[in-house]
């Protein structure tokens, strides 16, 4: 369980480099049915390499989601999807040890964690489509949803670009840069060249850090000899290694799909991570002029999945979280936050989702639903620092302390989704004697009673006047 998600595994990065490799390749194929077939078979091939016999599980997951799209009712067919993907996931696959099954290979989860997503994605797409209005302007009925027979559903995929890390992109993206490969008017290796160089930096200071400060070494006895200040502080740079990991991996898996030229949209059409052109009419009109589009600017925001200086820079946690695998986050907004029934329980229903799909490890719920905890306190600041004059002092102070709020936050409840243990877990807590819990309660009691104070004082001023 402790490498379930280390997209920086070398041999899963090694899988990407030749992802990466076949790109120009495959990019300048020219017949659809030759790309399609040439995408998919490459795309199994790794799935088989990575995998060996547990290439059945993503088998099964596939061939049953594609007999429940193209049979079911548009009606149900999402909510089943969903439910048989994820008990697929969270029962067959992960508890098959429990059935006597083989224990599947790490890279095999990654497989099947990304399938999960976009098998049961492609069935709300379907869904949406059939109740969308005519005159969508983000098109949810467009042509590519009309007609989606098996194997279509098998070629999206085992389509190479994105099959072990993602990023997650609908079947409409993928249906695009087939029929409307918006791609032939673009380089991709300049962008790609450019994330190339970046890599190369992560990966550098990733193995610096990563030697000086690993996350194992907080279960040490000599982490315990430390005095409190050293090991409150060891959390930044440990997460700091974690994030790296994270930003080298999901670029490579960006660098794939560029080179593919999935996810090449023109600039105009207002992509965005995982939803793709927010004016979908003009992909449609631009897609049968190829005198403009030959002058249109391109870009790959689409499968643009990890915004590193948003997430650097940002001093807003909630700003921060869907700025972080930013293709996933959209499912999760999509499928599960803006369709839950109880809209009071959404936040905690998409988070502990978002845990369950991660896995069943200690550290993913430390992680990802302690989260909600802290935004009570960061509504609070937030309303400080929109009361501040812009450019004043007031409002630069509260943005740094809003950065180190949020960077704190992150790294204390980063650290246990990297030791994933619960006895590791509460180790760590212990050596800094829960203080994260103790300083956010603190801050927050605080912080309440300064803003009750402050509407008190506007009230009096309000009556005065």
């Amino acid at each position: 369980m402790r490498r379930r998600l280390e997209y920086g595994d070398c041999s899963l990065t090694n899988q990407n480099v030749v992802s990466n490799s076949f790109g120009p390749f495959y990019y300048k194929i020219g017949g659809l049915r030759t790309k399609q077939w040439i995408a998919t078979l490459f795309g199994f091939a790794l799935v088989v390499c990575v995998s060996g016999l547990s290439v059945l599980h993503p088998i099964v997951t596939v061939l049953i989601n594609a007999i429940i799209i193209t049979n079911l009712s548009w009606k149900k067919c999402h909510l089943i999807s969903l439910y048989f993907s994820f008990f697929y996931l969270l029962v067959i696959f992960r508890l098959g040890d429990y059935f006597g099954l083989p224990s599947p290979p790490t890279h095999t989860n990654l497989v099947v964690m990304i399938l999960t997503l976009k098998l049961s994605g492609l069935a709300f797409e379907i869904n949406s489509a059939a109740t969308a209005p005519a005159d969508d302007v983000q098109g949810a009925n467009s042509d590519a949803l009309k007609k989606i027979n098996f194997m279509d559903v098998i070629h999206y995929s085992f389509g190479y670009m994105g099959v072990l890390t993602g990023p997650y992109y609908r079947y409409r993206t993928y249906w695009d840069s087939l029929h409307r490969p918006f791609s032939n008017y673009v380089d991709p290796w300049p962008l790609t060249y450019y994330k190339l160089k970046q890599i190369t930096a992560f990966i550098a200071l990733f193995l610096v850090i990563n030697y000086l400060f690993p996350s194992d070494y907080t279960q040490t006895v000599m982490f315990e000899e430390h005095c409190f200040l050293y090991r409150f502080f060891y959390m930044y740079p440990a997460f700091a290694g974690f994030r790296l990991r994270m930003f080298i991996g999901m670029a490579l898996a960006e660098c794939v799909c560029q080179m593919s030229g999935l996810g090449a949209y023109p600039v105009c059409c207002q992509s965005v991570p995982g939803l793709g052109p927010r004016d979908y009419k003009m992909i449609e009109k631009l897609s049968l002029d190829h005198e403009r589009m030959e002058k249109e600017k391109q870009d790959f925001e689409t499968v643009h999945n990890m915004n590193v200086w948003e997430v650097e820079s940002s001093p807003f946690v909630r700003h921060t979280m869907k700025m972080w695998n930013t293709c996933v986050q959209y499912w999760m907004a999509m499928c599960v936050y803006k369709r839950f029934p109880h809209k009071g329980l959404r936040t905690i229903a998409t988070m502990t989702l978002s845990a369950l799909w991660h896995g069943y490890a200690a550290g993913y719920y430390f992680c990802i639903c302690q989260v909600p905890l802290y935004l009570p306190f960061e509504d609070i600041c937030i309303k400080f620092y929109n009361q501040c004059e812009e450019n004043e002092f007031g409002k630069k102070a509260w943005r740094v302390f809003l950065w180190w709020a949020k960077l704190t936050c992150m790294a204390y409840l980063g650290v246990p989704f990297q030791l994933l243990r619960f006895q590791e877990i509460i180790h760590f807590y212990k050596s800094l004697y829960f203080s994260g819990h103790i300083l956010g309660l603190v801050a927050y009691l605080v912080l309440r009673i300064l803003k009750t104070r402050s509407l008190k004082q506007q009230t009096e001023e309000h009556k005065k006047k």
